[in-house]
């Protein structure tokens, strides 16, 4: 990953951008949808961007950029196209320390602006590191279908209502009322009442979630079947996706186990653990209700489920699908 994707805050931010035609003219689209200070510098502005100057979106200077306008920006864009002038602006933002991006030059910029879904304040940032750019479009389009209009204005409301949901225990209580929220609630308010009823319907499925009996920690046991993450089971996908504690063989593969959550916390086995003391072992994970995935590198035996099963836990068992590319004694293979 040559590029690292980060969301940069842009309140009291100031950015700074030299050019004043077409390429701007995209790069400022997007910068004006933030709350930042936006300053262009174009001796021969764009009629959008002189628009925008007198509505007071941007600060337009009649100019061509210099080393003074660009100690303290947040970020800089040289968007001049042309080549002498824009390696010109790239390095007297260098010069001062200011990151900046050169239009159509991936290699000379220091950072780069990916493909974007907004529904702030949901936003889906989509990068190919300038590899294959209709491919990010693609990409774009795709996930633009997939995530409702409405999924701004849903997003909105449950910023507002967080304080509120800290009343569920932290984990999978909380997690479920916000999965209920955005899969249900949320969606059937805002088509029935508008923006208006979101904040009735969060109160209320907090009160039914606050009402539950807290539920008890459960156990899923999953044989990969594979070292491919396309390969997986979709129930295994989901159960990385949901799982508080995720215990696993030391030989899962790395890019297995990047599915789960980021907050979930994982516990590697360095050899397979023999089936009488894995229950026990699963068992000490599962408290505050927490949810355990078991990630095996070799089929599950029977007697591991009997186990957990007779020692009184709520067992789901996943079996795997047997990658046709590995060769059948490694995936068959137990430990005694």
């Amino acid at each position: 990953m040559r590029h690292f994707p980060v969301f940069m805050n842009m309140e009291h931010a100031r950015v700074v951008l030299s050019g004043g035609g077409d390429a701007a003219l995209a790069k400022l689209r997007l910068l004006l949808k933030t709350p930042a200070r936006i300053e262009v510098y174009a001796e021969a502005p764009a009629p959008e961007i002189e628009t925008w100057q007198g509505e007071g979106l941007v600060h337009l200077y009649r100019r061509a950029l210099r080393g003074g306008d660009l100690p303290g920006a947040t970020l800089a864009y040289a968007a001049d196209e042309d080549a002498a002038r824009d390696a010109r602006t790239a390095a007297l933002a260098r010069a001062v320390g200011v990151p900046i991006n050169i239009v159509d030059n991936l290699h000379d910029s220091g950072f780069i602006t990916p493909a974007i879904v907004d529904r702030s304040p949901v936003c889906v940032a989509i990068g190919t590191e300038g590899a294959a750019p209709v491919l990010a479009r693609s990409i774009k389009a795709e996930i633009e279908e997939r995530l409702p209009a409405s999924l701004g204005v849903l997003t909105r409301a449950a910023q507002g209502f967080r304080k509120a949901a800290e009343a569920l225990p932290f984990g999978g209580p909380r997690r479920a009322f916000w999965a209920e929220y955005f899969d249900r609630a949320g969606p059937e308010a805002y088509r029935a009442e508008g923006e208006v009823g979101l904040g009735l319907a969060l109160t209320g499925l907090l009160d039914r979630h606050l009402a539950q009996t807290p539920s008890e920690g459960r156990i899923t046991l999953a044989w990969t079947g594979s070292d491919d993450p396309d390969l997986l089971t979709l129930k295994t996908r989901k159960a990385l996706d949901a799982a508080d504690v995720v215990v696993h063989d030391a030989d899962i593969a790395p890019a297995v186990l990047e599915l789960a959550r980021r907050e979930a916390r994982f516990v590697a086995l360095e050899r397979p653990t023999d089936v009488p003391p894995m229950p026990r072992l699963l068992n000490a994970q599962t408290g505050g209700g927490a949810h355990v995935l078991y990630l095996s590198a070799r089929p599950l035996p029977d007697r591991l489920e009997q186990g957990c099963r007779a020692a009184g836990m709520d067992v789901t068992v996943i079996p795997g699908v047997a990658d046709p590319a590995r060769p059948a004694a490694a995936a068959l293979k137990e430990t005694a």
